[in-house]
């Protein structure tokens, strides 16, 4: 049997610890992947429409091509805001991802958008490309405040 020289023991070592350097960074990688996906969410007030009139409708949207196709319509609150230099631009949100509220204050739309919450992201395992992944797939929220009374109550049956 051929005794082990220097040389073959330096391979030995350099060997172990690149497994053990690449077992170490798939360890790391799967803590920081897992610390960063349970990261608390917060919803924050991006900004603020004051609004001068606010309608429901649906559109109708629909695709054919020979003879196959579909038809599907959407609900939207289309409103008007005032802008900063007093004009008024039209706009539309989708109404399920709205919450309305009665107010005594102006009308106004407030964006509410998800952000992580700070101290948690402070922590050496955050990864901050996954947390602006998950940020920017998260979708604004709206909350829509009206004076009393917008929301009619009209309830019928009709049996024809």
């Amino acid at each position: 049997m051929k005794a082990c020289d220097s040389s073959d023991i330096l391979k030995i070592i350099i060997a172990i610890l690149s497994i053990a350097s690449v077992i170490t960074f798939f360890i790391i990688a799967s803590k920081s992947v897992s610390y960063t996906g349970n990261i608390k969410m917060s919803e924050k007030i991006e900004s603020t429409q004051k609004i001068v009139n606010l309608k429901d409708n649906r559109d109708t949207k629909g695709h054919f091509f020979i003879g196959t196709g579909y038809v599907g319509t959407e609900t939207y609150y289309y409103y008007y805001y005032q802008t900063k230099s007093g004009s008024y631009k039209a706009n539309k949100i989708e109404t399920d991802k709205c919450e309305i509220i009665y107010t005594n204050d102006t009308p106004h739309i407030d964006t509410i958008v998800q952000v992580p919450d700070e101290e948690q992201t402070k922590n050496w395992l955050t990864l901050s490309w996954m947390l602006s992944i998950r940020t920017s797939f998260s979708s604004d929220k709206y909350k829509i405040y009206v004076p009393e009374g917008t929301i009619t109550d009209d309830f019928s049956i009709d049996m024809e």
